[in-house]
């Protein structure tokens, strides 16, 4: 009984997996293969609807719902400040020249070549001889025959070439016995000081509205901060001189470099500089304090008259000359014809790039900047 039992169960269990083995061959034989046969004949037939019976949407016609705005502003009340910076360097200071002050005969040379002389001292003695006026005949004697006329000692007048700067003799052209004439300059004395000189573009010269007396330089890497006294700014004829001044020998590569404006300004004695440092020069140009301003992008022309564009209840854009103040390169002072109230076009019409003429120095850093300066 027990042993019929036990045969009955594992009989039961042996069908049980044979059904279930039959079960996995058919769905991995039939069932699977074609449930993905199905699949690819969906996705083939849903590509050939896309490509072929597909129906694009209807195009919308586009059209503007907006209009391009120009972007606009009002003058301001505020303060600027007219700066003037430009890059410079150290140069020994040029050798001034020692004139002949009457024409005459060198008598006597004192100095000699790289000597050491204060302003003031003696150079040489010029000696002049007068005309000697014609002594009056003696009275005949017994004889009746006229007596020569006594010899009359020369006469001279004198004068001196004398230094007109302290320094050291760079050149010396004279010797005694010497012809000489006015205004010769046969003696240069070349100062134990120096100059700071850089060349400004002659633009930035509209910003100068008086010539300032100094400039505040300061050193790469120097000394603090000082004041540079006995400014001169030459420019055109003035400028090409002084060049050739500093290069006698006329080579033309001093004269390629003349067509600019140059500042000189000398450096005080207790500063302690040395030739071909770097410095950067500020030139004061004034302050306006609590005026009407607009950004330079704003206006057509940069000194002394422009143009703004002012905007009009309506919209209408209409021309409007103003008078111009400082400006510091960014702001521009509106002296006339212009009020807070006004609506502004904060960019002048087309001025879209600046030309090369339309570039200033950045009073920060120095540096020339081209950017739109509206004309």
């Amino acid at each position: 009984m027990g042993k019929a039992t036990l045969i009955s169960e594992n009989s039961s269990r042996l069908g049980g997996v044979d059904r279930m083995g039959i079960g996995v061959r058919v769905w991995k034989s039939w069932i699977w293969p074609g449930i993905k046969i199905a699949l690819v004949a969906v996705i083939a037939v849903a590509l050939v609807k896309i490509a072929f019976f597909s129906s694009a949407p209807e195009e919308s016609a586009a059209l503007p719902t907006g209009q391009v705005v120009e972007p606009v502003i009002s003058p301001v009340l505020g303060t600027i400040t007219n700066d003037v910076t430009l890059t410079a360097n150290v140069q020994e200071s040029p050798a001034v020249d020692a004139k002949v002050p009457m024409m005459g005969t060198i008598d006597t040379v004192y100095v000699t070549q790289g000597a050491r002389v204060e302003a003031g001292d003696v150079i040489a003695a010029i000696r002049n001889e007068k005309t000697p006026t014609a002594a009056a005949p003696s009275s005949p004697e017994a004889s009746g025959e006229p007596q020569a006329a006594p010899a009359v000692e020369p006469e001279y007048e004198w004068n001196e070439i004398v230094a007109p700067t302290a320094g050291t003799i760079t050149k010396l052209n004279l010797i005694e016995q010497q012809q000489v004439t006015v205004g010769e300059a046969p003696v240069s004395i070349t100062p134990a000081s120096f100059i700071v000189k850089g060349t400004i573009p002659p633009a930035q010269l509209y910003r100068l509205a008086t010539t300032p007396a100094d400039a505040q330089v300061t050193i790469t890497a120097g000394p603090a901060p000082f004041t540079c006294t006995e400014l001169r700014i030459a420019s055109g004829a003035a400028a090409k001189s002084s060049s050739a001044a500093e290069d006698p020998s006329g080579a033309s590569g001093a004269a390629e470099t003349t067509d600019t404006t140059t500042v000189t300004c000398k450096v005080p004695a207790e500063v302690t500089v040395f030739p071909g440092l770097e410095a950067n020069v500020v030139l004061h140009g004034g302050v306006a304090e609590n005026v009407l301003t607009l950004p330079i992008t704003a206006v057509k022309g940069q000194a002394e008259t422009g143009v703004v564009f002012v905007q009009g209840a309506d919209g209408a854009i209409e021309e409007r000359p103003v008078k111009l103040g400082l400006t510091d390169g960014t702001l521009v002072q509106i002296a006339e014809g212009v009020t807070e109230t006004d609506i502004v076009l904060e960019f002048v019409p087309g001025a879209d790039q600046a030309s090369p003429d339309e570039c200033y120095i950045d009073p920060m850093s120095g540096a020339e900047i081209c950017g739109m300066l509206g004309g």
